[in-house]
C-alpha cells in the first residue's frame, strides 16, 4: 500500500473480535474512538472479525465507519489464512496506517499484515501479562508483539513494568490507564440503598460463580437487601443453577444485557467486583465515577490502583469467599462507612480523567505516525 500525502488525514482503525458485544474492552474502545474522532486530523473506524448483534451494546459515533472480515459468526484457528487475507484487503481498501488491536490476541491476524501494507501495529493489551485467558495462542502473541509491533499499550505501571521485564520489548511500551467517564448530573449517594450492584461478562474470569458463595453466605442474613448482576455471558446458565440451588433466587438477580446502567449505580449502596483476574476493570472506574464504596478481590491487576483500602474501599484477598463476605457483610451493617467511603470515592480521579487518557493516546499515535515513511 503506497503512503499517501501529508494532507491526507491518517486512518486510524480499531480491530475487534466483536465490536458489538457488551464487554469493558468493547466500552473503552468505543469511548476511545468516540473522543479521537471528534478530532478532524484523524479517521477513524472499527474493523469486527465478525458482528454477532444487529448493532453494538455501546453507542458508537455515526462518523466512524465499521467493517467485519467476515459477514457471519465465524471461529476457529483453521480459517486463520483467510482472516489474515481478508484484513489485509481491508487494510489496503481503506487505506488504514495504523491497526489498534483492542485485544493483544489479534496481534497474531495483524502483524503479518506489517510486510506489504506498512500498516502499523499498536497491540492494546487489556488482561494482565501473567494471565493467558482462554486462549493459549497468546503465549505467542505476546513474545511475537515485543519483537513485532509498533508500540504496546497497558492499563497499569504493573503490567508495563511485567511486559518490560519478561519480554524485552523492541518497540514502545506505554501504560494507558481507562478513561474515567463523569455521569452528569452529579450523583448523589444514595445512602438508604439497600441494592448491592456487580457488573461484567459471566464468563470465568469475572468470578461470579464464586459472588454466589459469597452472596449465598450473606443475603440470607439481611432479606431486605438485593444483590443484582448486570451482564451477560455464556456462564448463565450454570449461575442460574448455583443461585437455584442456593436459595437466593429472589434477592440475586442476573439483570442481563442492561441499556440505562446509570440509574442501577444512581440506586445502589455500593458495589463489589469477585474477579480472578483483570487488565485495569471499567466497572471499577465507573463505580468510582459514581461515587459508590468498593468492594473488590485483590486480584492482579487493576483494583490497587483504583482502590485505597480502608478509604474508599475495602480490598479482599485474591479468591477468599469467606473474608470477601465478611467485608460485604461489613457494609451491610455499617451505613456510616459506606458514607464515609463514597465522600472519598473520587479520590485520585484525576489520573483517569477522559481528557488526560484521550491526550495521552493522541501523543502515542502521533508518534507512531511519524515513523511512517510519506
Amino acid at each position: 500500500m503506497g503512503r499517501r500525502s501529508r494532507m491526507t488525514r491518517p486512518h486510524i482503525a480499531f480491530f475487534s473480535g466483536d465490536i458489538t458485544r457488551s464487554g469493558g474492552t468493547e466500552n473503552v474502545s468505543i469511548m476511545v474512538a468516540n473522543e479521537l474522532v471528534k478530532d478532524p486530523s484523524y479517521e477513524v473506524s472499527f474493523i469486527s472479525l465478525f458482528e454477532e448483534q444487529p448493532r453494538p451494546f455501546f453507542p458508537i459515533d455515526e462518523t466512524i465507519g465499521r467493517d467485519t472480515v467476515y459477514p457471519t459468526v465465524t471461529h476457529g484457528i483453521q480459517h486463520y489464512f483467510d482472516t489474515v487475507k481478508r484484513l489485509r484487503g481491508l487494510v489496503k481498501k481503506h487505506h488504514i496506517d495504523i491497526l489498534i488491536d483492542i485485544d493483544g490476541i489479534l496481534d497474531m491476524y495483524t502483524l503479518p499484515l506489517k510486510r506489504g501494507t506498512g500498516v502499523k501495529i499498536i497491540s492494546w493489551e487489556h488482561f494482565n501479562y501473567l494471565q493467558n485467558p482462554g486462549v493459549p495462542y497468546r503465549k505467542l502473541t505476546r513474545p511475537w508483539a515485543a519483537r513485532k509491533a509498533d508500540a504496546i499499550v497497558t492499563l497499569t505501571t504493573a503490567d508495563k513494568n511485567l511486559y518490560e521485564q519478561h519480554l524485552k520489548p523492541r518497540c514502545l511500551v506505554i501504560d494507558i490507564p481507562n478513561p474515567m467517564i463523569v455521569p452528569d448530573p452529579a450523583p448523589v449517594y444514595a445512602s438508604t440503598s439497600k441494592t448491592i450492584l456487580s457488573s461484567g461478562r459471566l464468563t470465568y474470569q469475572k468470578g461470579f460463580d464464586m459472588l454466589v458463595d459469597v452472596a449465598a453466605q450473606v443475603l440470607p442474613q439481611h432479606p431486605g437487601w438485593q444483590w443484582l448482576i448486570l451482564g451477560e455471558g455464556e456462564d448463565r446458565s450454570t449461575l442460574e443453577d448455583k443461585i437455584a440451588h442456593a436459595g437466593i433466587g429472589n434477592q440475586l438477580i442476573l439483570k442481563g444485557r442492561v441499556p440505562d446502567t446509570d440509574s442501577y449505580y444512581r440506586k445502589s449502596a455500593f458495589f463489589v467486583l469477585t474477579s480472578r483476574f483483570e487488565g485495569l476493570p471499567m466497572v471499577l472506574l465507573e463505580a468510582k465515577a459514581y461515587g459508590l464504596p468498593i468492594v473488590s478481590f485483590d486480584c492482579p491487576t487493576g483494583p490497587s490502583e483504583i482502590i485505597e483500602d480502608a478509604v474508599n474501599g475495602n480490598l479482599v484477598h485474591p479468591d477468599d469467599i469467606t473474608a470477601m463476605a465478611k467485608n460485604v457483610d461489613c457494609l451491610i451493617e455499617d451505613r456510616a462507612t459506606r458514607e464515609r467511603y463514597a465522600l472519598h470515592a473520587g479520590d485520585g480521579n484525576g489520573r483517569f480523567a477522559k481528557e488526560t487518557i484521550i491526550d495521552q493516546w493522541k501523543t502515542l499515535l502521533n508518534t507512531v505516525l511519524r515513523t511512517i515513511a510519506r
